[in-house]
């Protein structure tokens, strides 16, 4: 299970094909025990058990181990159980299991370059004060597990705004380079990229920074979506085949649009940064085509990672709909929300979600993770279904905000809910939309692997800045990829600014976070037969009490989504 369904959503730890899980568990037991924990997610019963197991072995070996938990067995186990804790149920540990595992990389020195020691002429085996400055790399598995804290630790920090515990270094990447250069498994080529582009994602909060001007915002923004178009030119010629690798490119272009249209406040005038809500409307097309092209029930072998991802790339799909039914700039998008069709993605998300509830929980439906997904798929859908009722019956004129008569005051808005978890479709498996970006590569033979370089940063020279009401109204350039986009810039600019016919959405908390849908203090589990759970009662490291989800951390901190 763990190596044909599993391993590829993860390959930062990797079970080679000749080992049997007799010699895994004599020669790894801790990993042989996370595995199991994670993998046998069929038996609920089971699965808890095994999780209790993996705790008071955590415990055990690893706080109270001493030097004996200096090991590369410890932290692939802890790696594994953080990849899939969405199956540790009633989980808290994220923080304190990732913070484990640096620990332990960071005293085994698997940080940095390996040292070698000097061989003393008295015949003692090593000095630890006479070290030779000679390195040597480590070895294949070491520099996997390496990346892939990294990776833990970025993604959770940058989509639930928590602190990155564990930053990119260049000997990360050099571990990554010399594993795509050995190429000893499939998914070893791949990792370089995947840390390539999370890189991208952690310097795209650059452009919210309060002390970065609007020109250097632009700049920013248009060199960081050069590097994913170089990047998606990349994965189009590649064979590459990994779905982690989509997903993660996908996520990185909707955190852009994210953090350009929504913390640079350009959702305050829409039909002036035209072009940045088409593209998000196609990206988030793109993203849930992605998911919903997934086999029925595969989603069960995703990592929690790509389930904060789904609910990232649903959030911000909701968003965008909704900003886009702005009557200054309805008519332009009408064509792109028409495709992304979320009325009809909600209701693929909640029957596919749905189709994973039904695991043996000994009459106790609150202890299957998928119910509480599926109910943020009905609550998400909820909310979205009240904004666009109360959008379409509350129209303003295309009339300048300076004329005070034209104010139109609208009541506040029904709240909605937060994060949602996967996205979902049908039980038939169809390809998806390849409009914008194309995301399936045929198989074919390996003739060329172009590697991917940063983009340089674009001249400012050619860039048109239209002296707009504004100051970033020009944050946006026409892309390529769509003819619905091209052009939008200069059409628009004669447009008077539009007064915003939902102030109060936009004036709500949450449109400026990754997660946050505004207004959302309502209980949540309405429509389903199991009771809410009381405050105390946390799930997977997140309230499920009436305050709802937020964008907040893991832990006991703020509420989130999965980790």
């Amino acid at each position: 299970m763990y190596k044909s369904d599993m391993m590829p959503h993860f390959p930062f730890v990797i079970i080679p094909p000749h080992v049997t899980a007799s010699q895994l568990r004599h020669e790894k037991p801790f990993l042989f025990l996370a595995l199991l924990s994670v993998a046998c997610f069929h038996d609920l019963p089971v699965q808890d058990r095994l999780g209790d197991r993996f705790k008071y072995m955590v415990s055990d070996r690893v706080l109270l181990g001493g030097d004996d938990c200096l090991s590369l067995g410890y932290i692939q186990g802890l790696l594994v159980v953080l990849a899939w804790n969405q199956y540790h149920h009633r989980s808290r540990f994220f923080s304190q299991y990732i913070a484990l595992a640096i620990s332990v990389a960071v005293d085994m020195r698997l940080d940095r370059r390996k040292l070698r020691s000097k061989v003393t002429s008295d015949g003692r085996k090593r000095d630890v004060l006479a070290l030779d400055h000679a390195t040597q790399s480590w070895g294949s598995e070491e520099q996997r597990a390496t990346a892939g804290l990294f990776y833990l630790s970025s993604t959770v920090s940058k989509l639930l705004d928590k602190l990155n515990v564990f930053p990119w270094s260049q000997h990360i990447e050099a571990g990554c380079l010399a594993l795509r250069e050995k190429a000893q498994y499939k998914t070893d080529k791949d990792l370089y990229h995947v840390i390539q582009l999370q890189r991208i994602i952690d310097g795209i909060e650059s452009l919210s920074a309060p002390t970065s001007s609007e020109d250097e915002a632009h700049a920013a923004y248009l060199r960081t979506r050069a590097e994913l178009e170089q990047f998606r030119a990349y994965l189009v010629t590649d064979v590459s085949d990994s779905h982690l690798l989509f997903m993660q490119f996908h996520t990185a272009k909707l955190f852009l649009y994210q953090v350009a249209f929504f913390e640079r406040s350009l959702q305050q005038h829409p039909s002036l940064n035209i072009s940045i809500l088409c593209e998000g409307l196609e990206s988030a097309k793109s993203f849930l085509d992605l998911y919903l092209w997934l086999p029925p029930k595969s989603e069960m072998a995703l990592t929690n990672c790509e389930w904060v991802q789904l609910s990232f790339g649903v959030t911000l799909a909701a968003k965008f709909a909704i900003i886009s039914r702005e009557p200054s700039c309805e008519a332009q998008t009408r064509e792109l929300r028409n495709r992304l069709n979320l009325e009809n993605v909600f209701r693929h998300l909640a029957l596919r979600i749905g189709a994973l509830v039904g695991r043996d929980t000994g009459g106790q439906k609150e202890r299957d993770i998928f119910i509480y997904y599926e109910a943020r798929v009905r609550k998400i859908q909820t909310w979205y279904d009240r904004m666009v009722r109360a959008t379409s019956g509350d129209r303003v004129p295309h009339t300048s905000t300076n004329n005070p008569g034209n104010q139109v005051s609208l009541p506040q808005l029904p709240p909605p809910p937060s994060m949602m978890g996967p996205g979902s479709n049908s039980t038939k498996s169809t390809p998806p939309s390849t409009s914008g970006y194309s995301l399936s590569v045929s198989p074919q033979p390996h003739s060329s692997n172009p590697r991917y370089t940063p983009a340089p940063a674009p001249s400012s020279s050619p860039l048109p800045v239209n002296p707009l009401p504004t100051t970033y109204a020009t944050f946006g350039t026409s892309p390529s990829s769509s003819s619905v986009m091209s052009g939008g810039m200069n059409t628009n600019a004669s447009y008077a600014i539009p007064q915003i016919a939902f102030g109060d959405l936009m004036a709500a908390p949450g449109w400026d976070m990754p997660f946050v849908v505004p207004m959302e203090q309502d209980p949540w589990a309405w429509d389903l037969d199991i009771p809410v759970p009381q405050a105390q009662d946390q799930y997977q490291g997140y309230d499920l009490g009436s305050g709802g989800l937020g964008s907040g951390s893991l832990g006991s901190e703020r509420n989130q989504w999965g980790s």
